[in-house]
């Protein structure tokens, strides 16, 4: 079939579609499921409360991308200037909750545009007949919402989850013909959260020209532009790696590649020297996993797919396992390129079926084969609902924040002069991002100190929960609030008083 000499028109119909109504439930699931991780203890201080430092030492104390137990700036560790425009909405709430809230607003929006992307190529190509074409779409939005990786970013309480958000819209904005304006504007607000995100952008704009004609425009309309975010990527990142980082004083070591070597250029030409190594690695890693993640409907766009994939060599290539077998939030990277090939492997499949029809070899009751299939994909993944990689499965779980939020409130929320308070690693979570927060280690900074019953020993300061216990009651500082229940509750004498 001969390509058109045009670039798709940018729109969308404004009408409510079943498919809304499918994600948006699973959306209200997983938000109901992660809220009951979050009161069950799942996240801490690395994968939540520190990222709500960035956000509530701007709001409360005006400075910006502060981690107040590290005594640092974020900026010199991840140069993620976009995420100063999520800013203004933690003045919405002091939980910090709110950031993964966020989190999985921007992970489904993002599967809401590669849905809405398969939408308009099934109906503007007719792929299926008009009957099914909805149902198809429905099919393909629990699908992807539904793979293992997916599910497994939404637990991940990370902020690679905005680049999973801005990568997908510049994908589909290509694919769609927006105007190059909006293209770069997302472009950069991708790069913006990370990075080492320009990599994989670039290779996924870059595999957008190995599309089938069903799924893009024209490849003379969409090569310079395609390109285009390419270089801007690479350029961005190159920036970055050359000025922006160490003029921040960012550490330029390779510490989860350091068997390749102790500079860039040492990895680079040892995995150029020792392939083998490479292809070793690559191959007990979490690719196939990752791959087998879409039931392989990808691989019907194979040089795309390959292309997509490629920059993940990067982290295959790691020694560290939840970089190897991309748990938590790594997948995040990957995913807006291998979502648009999945749906482009679908209008290749529907595409193929629908001239098969035409020479009149099928029966015509056969036209909604492809439809079928999609159904049934999406069906497999429902019978491995629980399935995520790397995190706990996607079901309610009981709290264990209620001792500790009683204390908090008893000793802390009740006296407006006690805005300082150290806990440990897991419980920090649970503590209002008005408050400056601190962990065990810390304890002497802060005003009240609550230790909960189970301690988590990461960053405590001591071997174990009764030998921190015998520092705090040594330290002349500090007096132990009488009957304080589950969680012990020491307060700094100069804090006794609750004035306001």
């Amino acid at each position: 079939m001969a390509e058109s000499a045009r670039l798709h028109a940018f729109t969308s119909a404004r009408r409510f579609r079943a498919w809304h109504f499918v994600l948006g439930a699973l959306f209200v699931y997983t938000v109901a499921c992660v809220w009951t991780a979050f009161r069950g203890g799942v996240f801490a201080f690395h994968d939540l409360a520190l990222l709500n430092d960035l956000f509530s030492n701007a709001v409360h104390r005006g400075r910006p991308f502060w981690v107040t137990d590290a005594d640092l700036n974020h900026l010199t560790v991840h140069f993620t200037p976009t995420l100063l425009l999520l800013t203004p909405l933690f003045l919405l709430s002091d939980s910090q909750f709110l950031f993964v809230l966020l989190g999985l607003v921007a992970l489904y929006g993002a599967v809401a545009l590669q849905v809405w992307f398969f939408e308009r190529m099934f109906e503007e190509q007719e792929l299926l007949p008009a009957a099914w074409r909805p149902w198809a779409s429905v099919a393909f939005a629990v699908y992807l919402a539904l793979n293992p990786f997916v599910k497994t970013v939404a637990l991940s309480a990370h902020f690679e989850v905005f680049f999973q958000l801005g990568a997908t819209a510049v994908l589909v904005l290509l694919l769609r013909g927006a105007r190059m304006r909006w293209v770069v504007l997302a472009a950069l607000l991708a790069l913006g959260v990370r990075p080492d995100g320009g990599l994989f952008l670039a290779f996924q704009s870059a595999a957008l020209l190995l599309l089938p004609a069903v799924a893009r425009p024209p490849r003379a309309l969409l090569t310079r532009r395609a390109l285009g975010v390419s270089a801007l990527s690479l350029g961005y990142l190159a920036l970055c790696v050359a000025v922006v980082l160490p003029a921040l004083g960012t550490p330029s070591g390779t510490r989860f590649w350091s068997h390749y070597g102790n500079t860039w250029g040492q990895v680079a030409f040892t995995a150029l020297g020792d392939p083998g190594r490479v292809v070793h690695d690559v191959s007990t890693s979490g690719l196939v996993v990752f791959q087998r993640s879409f039931l392989w409907i990808q691989l019907l766009v194979p040089a795309a797919t390959l292309l997509s994939t490629l920059p993940g060599t990067f982290f295959f290539m790691a020694d560290a396992p939840d970089k190897r077998l991309l748990w938590f939030y790594n997948s995040a990277f990957l995913l807006p390129g291998l979502g648009v090939c999945a749906a482009a492997g679908f209008g290749r499949l529907a595409e193929a079926w629908r001239d098969v029809l035409a020479r009149g070899r099928i029966p015509a009751w056969a036209k909604a084969a492809p439809a079928l299939l999609i159904a049934g994909l999406a069906l497999a993944q429902v019978a491995r609902f629980d399935r995520t990689i790397g995190s706990p499965r996607l079901r309610p779980m009981p709290p264990v924040d209620g001792d500790f939020r009683e204390a908090l409130a008893r000793q802390v929320q009740a006296c407006a002069s006690r805005r300082v308070v150290a806990t440990d690693f897991r419980s920090v979570v649970f503590v209002p991002n008005g408050y400056d927060r601190f962990l065990l280690h810390h304890y002497e900074r802060a005003q009240v100190v609550l230790v909960p019953p189970h301690v988590e020993t990461l960053l405590l300061g001591a071997g174990s929960r009764e030998a921190f216990l015998e520092v705090l009651q040594r330290d002349a500082r500090f007096e132990e609030v009488e009957d304080p229940g589950p969680v012990r509750v020491f307060v700094r004498k100069d804090a006794r008083s609750c004035g306001s």
